[in-house]
This record gives C-alpha cells, sequence and structure tokens, in this order.
C-alpha cells in the first residue's frame, strides 16, 4: 500500500497499534470515517475511548455494550458509506466465545457458572488484548462488513495483542493445564510436580473448596478445548492475512517512540503485514531566522518582543529535537506511508473533527 487511503478502501481488517495516550483511538476512529466516505460499511471496535470520543461514536453510557451502534453524520444523503462502532465488553466476548465453542448449552453453563471463571473472566492476564481480536474474528466471520478497524488496548510493551493467539495454545499445551484436565480416577495417579505444587500452594493460600472450584474449572474448560485451538489458529493467520493491515501510531515524545519501534521490530519479526505509520502531536517547525534577522533580534531589552523571540527559539529547539527522535522510527517503517500530524490547538471529539482528521490522515498532502 502506497498511501493510508488505500488501506482504508483496499484492506478488510486494520489494526491500529501503539503506546497509549499518542491519539491511537481517535485515529483508529477517523481511518473508520475515511473508509465510510469512501462508500464502505465499517466498524471500528474500540477499548476505552475519551468520553466526548465515546459520545460522538455514540457510545455513550446509555449505549448497550459491545454491540456495534450507528454513527451519524459521517456520510451525506448520496454516500453508500456508513460507520459503526462497539467498546469492547472483553467479559461478554469471552461468554460468547465459550457459548460458541461448548458442545452443549449444559457444558458452556459448566464454564459460565464456575466460581473461577466468574471471577477471572474480566481479568485475566492479556484478556482484553484476546478478547479484542476475538471480536475482531466475530465480525470478520459475519460477513457485514466491508472493513473491521480494532483500535487495540495500550500496552507498555504494545505487541501483547500480536502474541494472544500463541499464548492461548501455549496455555492449552501447559503441563499444569494438562494434569488439572485428565478424568478424576487418573487424577489421583497425576504425579506432575508443577500440578502438586500448583494445588498445594492454593490450598494452603484459598482452602479446599478453590481447589475444587479450580479442577472444575479447568475440567469444563477441556470440553471447549478443540474449538479454542481452532479459533486460536484461525485469529493468526487472519492477522497474518493479505487483506490485513497494521497502522502504528506514535508521537514524537522518546518513549512513545522507544515503545513504537520495539512494535515495529516485532511486526516484521512475526511477519505481521505493517501498512503505514502514523507519528501524531508533532510541533510545528517554525521559520528560520536568517543572520541578519538573528544579529537585530540578540539584545532586545525585556518585554513582549523578547518574549516573542524566546518562545520562537524554544519552539524551534522543541521541533529539532523531536524530528531527530523520529528518524530512526521512520528508517524502520521503510518504504511503509508515514502520515505526520501536527499538534493541534484543541481535541478531536466530534464527527466534524473526524472529518477533518479523516481527510489529513489520507492526503498525500500530509504523506
Amino acid at each position: 500500500m502506497t498511501s493510508l487511503s488505500d488501506a482504508v478502501t483496499d484492506a478488510k481488517l486494520l489494526v491500529t497499534c501503539g503506546p497509549g495516550g499518542v491519539g491511537k483511538t481517535t485515529t483508529a476512529a477517523a481511518l473508520g470515517v475515511a473508509a465510510a466516505r469512501a462508500g464502505r460499511k465499517t466498524v471500528v471496535v474500540t477499548v476505552d475511548p475519551a468520553r466526548r470520543l465515546a459520545d460522538a461514536l455514540g457510545l455513550g453510557k446509555e449505549a448497550t455494550t459491545d454491540e456495534p451502534h450507528r454513527v451519524d453524520g459521517v456520510t451525506n444523503e448520496s454516500g453508500r458509506g456508513e460507520l459503526w462502532a462497539l467498546m469492547l465488553d472483553a467479559e461478554q466476548t469471552f461468554d460468547r466465545l465459550v457459548r460458541d465453542q461448548s458442545p452443549s448449552k449444559k457444558q458452556a453453563d459448566a464454564v459460565l457458572n464456575n466460581p473461577v471463571y466468574q471471577a477471572i473472566s474480566g481479568s485475566l492476564s492479556g484478556a482484553q488484548e484476546y478478547m479484542a481480536i476475538e471480536r475482531l474474528h466475530q465480525l470478520h466471520t459475519s460477513g457485514e462488513w466491508d472493513l473491521i478497524i480494532v483500535d487495540t488496548p495500550p500496552s507498555r510493551h504494545a505487541i501483547d495483542l500480536l502474541e494472544a493467539p500463541d499464548r492461548l495454545v501455549g496455555f492449552l499445551g501447559h503441563p499444569v493445564y494438562r494434569a488439572l484436565t485428565v478424568g478424576q480416577r487418573a487424577f489421583a495417579r497425576v504425579t506432575d510436580a508443577a500440578a502438586s505444587m500448583f494445588l498445594w500452594a492454593v490450598k494452603r493460600l484459598a482452602g479446599p473448596q478453590i481447589v475444587e472450584d479450580t479442577v472444575n474449572f479447568f475440567r469444563s474448560l477441556a470440553n471447549i478445548e478443540g474449538g479454542l485451538r481452532t479459533r486460536a489458529k484461525e485469529v493468526s493467520a487472519l492477522l497474518r492475512d493479505e487483506d490485513t493491515c497494521f497502522v502504528v501510531v506514535s508521537s514524537p515524545r522518546a518513549e512513545a517512540v522507544g515503545e513504537a519501534k520495539h512494535l515495529l521490530d516485532a511486526l516484521q519479526a512475526k511477519n505481521f503485514p505493517f501498512g503505514g505509520l502514523v507519528v501524531n502531536l508533532i510541533h510545528p517547525l517554525p521559520e528560520a531566522l536568517t543572520a541578519e534577522d538573528a544579529a537585530l533580534l540578540a539584545d532586545l531589552d525585556d518585554g513582549p518582543l523578547a518574549e516573542q523571540v524566546a518562545w520562537h527559539n524554544e519552539l524551534t529547539t522543541l521541533a529539532t529535537a523531536e524530528r531527530a527522535e523520529l528518524v530512526s522510527l521512520e528508517a524502520l517503517a521503510g518504504d511503509a506511508p508515514i502520515v505526520e500530524l501536527p499538534l493541534l490547538d484543541h481535541d478531536i471529539h466530534d464527527v466534524p473533527g473526524l472529518i477533518d482528521l479523516s481527510a489529513r490522515l489520507t492526503s498525500s498532502d500530509f504523506v
């Protein structure tokens, strides 16, 4: 893809990822606006948008979670495209996954009603990342959407999403899990040290009832193990499909650049399709002073003009440092499109603002 315009018109799955606090959710929403205005039926899956942006996307407190809501005002009356948005609910997505993969309602209820499952389903390590991709898979297989955009959860390392399917497969093959899911008689003969230590520690800390609930949970989970393995493999393939596109969003801050570089390395190492880099919140670079002007302004008395010159110099230093910070990040992007967006004097929190940002993201003037 030569521009983000290609991504929003050609891709079927688009994943925005990167560190937190860089405008990633707003970028995902704006790319969704661009796709809808290009005539595509688009859904944006987000995790926790800012309150005013959530309201603009129809995801206010009154909205039912985990179901798509139509975003009004994105296209004109003659436009064929549509923009929908939903806020991810990891627990509801987990419940749906269990029901879909269980051979019967009874076996699904055995998992859903287990106290251990109810305690951890919304707070498992990596649950948000895996459920974001699981929800993407559910939407993809429905055949209802031209484009699905997933705004991934912010992460310190920003690669949890990529590893979630593989982690699930690894968990299902772990010796402790294998030991806990064997039949009752076989379980009595289990001598696996890891499992024995696990049960001993849990019994000492939480009591025998927790041990029983935990064993029952893992055994009931074994009923859907085949489905979980198959789904994880399908998700892994989906993330690498030629119609999938990853867009990395960063800012020029040193810590954000470091995380974005780590993510770009991971995308390349794991053969995920990288579609573009968005660098947000860049300070404008003032026009350089001529030598003659600099000499005239060198010895100003205190006052408004001196303050303006000092501000100009500080802004020049900051903007120059930002661009130097971005050199290595943009080199990692290679031939992929790079969009640099200036720091605005206002937040984008409504549909008109998203429309303006969508034009900036997809216009060659900004690439």
